[in-house]
């Protein structure tokens, strides 16, 4: 009977939604720390600081009663490493989910003025592996919380069905004010795909149904826009790729940039990429963007590789000698005011019994790692999110509640 009340439920929300025009979003105003930013303000160069327990606010009613969420803001998906600035917002924005975890479609925002998480999307009900009840009800839960649209598989609300995987897939396109989710599995892993064809009358063997090693067009390119807080466009034509890659939008070129097994930029008309050939290293790096030498830099273990968008080509760069990074074990960022690349990691070294978390500082312009040796109360934490705050001018680390700034440079 539960079951049926419920389906009954959410076939009529579903029906009442489609009916109705989007309703207008909901106005998530914060408050800034007058104290804290006086603090961010004092914050010397070669310098950490801890910050209080953070708050939240925003659409949290999908969370029920899980206070955890919210005293704690978004936790880190261990599998998404990375925030993306926001430089019109003054905030960052972040999403993505890891090897099965936290599979959800979730979207938000960190005001560090305020020290306050703001959920700006809520979570649809997340797709399960298989469906256990009656098939009928079955499939009209599917029905309800799926639909297909311009040959791509969503949520009645546009987003990704149930993300996976996220690594370092994570942009913000300046540009169009978007930021850039790029899911190799097309937002369908861990899903019944089965039911979800039966549902919605899809030939079983459709492509669209497969994901990492389909070949091209595999991968999928969601796109949500925080001031409307929707999700956008899917760029479908995205190659074939490993689903640990490297995601940057190049505001310079006004492009997406893609390193996967090989390296491929977005075209003007977005409908193509375009094939820069094989890249020198494999997958599960962490990667970032310097507008001002036209160069990502990427490291992934102990290497780092320096791309120039100006000529199209890789150069290896100076090892990381004893050190190194990957994907979920650490976050890079670059800060504009050092003129730095900033590494945090905690990569378990040879012989350790236990991964220690440290700080590098990579000069692109001399090709040198260096430890700053920075003062203040060292960020701690193992999994961690990170991003550069252009407008603090602080490279900021958040790890389930807890929160870490460092400035490089006053």
């Amino acid at each position: 009977m539960r079951h049926a009340c419920l389906l009954f439920f959410a076939l009529a929300t579903a029906a009442l939604h489609a009916e109705e025009p989007a309703p207008a979003a909901p106005s998530f105003d914060v408050t800034p720390d007058a104290e804290l930013l006086a603090k961010l303000e004092a914050l010397p160069a070669n310098t950490w600081m801890k910050l209080p327990p953070c708050k939240t606010t925003g659409d949290l009613a999908w969370l029920g009663k899980d206070q955890d969420y919210r005293r704690m803001g978004p936790r880190v998906r261990d599998y998404c490493n990375r925030a993306v600035w926001a430089p019109e917002r003054k905030r960052a924005l972040y999403c993505g989910a890891g090897h099965n975890i936290h599979p959800y479609n979730d979207v938000w925002e960190f005001d560090l003025a305020a020290n306050t998480w703001i959920c700006l999307y809520g979570a649809d009900p997340s797709f399960s592996r298989r469906f256990q009840g009656p098939e009928d009800q079955d499939v009209a839960w599917v029905k309800a919380h799926a639909v297909l649209k311009d040959g791509v598989l969503r949520s009645p609300r546009g987003a990704p069905l149930r993300p996976a995987h996220t690594w370092w897939g994570l942009a913000y396109d300046t540009d169009r004010k978007r930021m850039v989710f790029w899911d190799a599995h097309k937002g369908i892993l861990f899903t019944d795909r089965a039911m979800l064809a039966k549902a919605l009358g899809i030939d079983p063997k459709d492509e669209m149904l497969k994901g990492s090693g389909s070949g091209p067009g595999e991968a999928y390119v969601f796109e949500f826009d925080p001031e409307t807080r929707t999700w956008q466009d899917v760029l479908t034509k995205a190659p074939k790729a490993y689903e640990s890659s490297e995601l940057e939008y190049l505001g310079d070129r006004k492009t997406l940039w893609l390193q996967s097994g090989k390296t491929y930029t977005l075209n003007a008309d977005r409908k193509a990429w375009a094939d820069g050939g094989k890249s020198p290293f494999g997958s599960g790096g962490v990667s970032a963007y310097d507008p001002d030498t036209h160069s990502v830099v990427a490291v992934t273990g102990p290497h780092t590789w320096i791309y120039s968008t100006q000529t199209g080509a890789w150069k290896q760069g100076k090892a990381l000698d004893g050190d190194g990074a990957i994907v979920p074990s650490s976050t890079f960022a670059y800060d504009s005011a050092a003129k730095r690349f900033v590494l945090y990691t905690h990569l378990a070294k040879k012989d350790e019994p236990k991964a220690a978390p440290r700080l590098w500082l990579y000069d692109a312009a001399t090709d040198t790692w260096s430890d700053p040796a920075p003062q203040g109360e060292r960020c701690a934490a193992g999994n961690v999110v990170g991003y550069y705050d252009a407008a603090r001018n602080v490279t900021v680390i958040y790890s389930n509640s807890q929160t870490w700034v460092f400035r490089a440079k006053k």
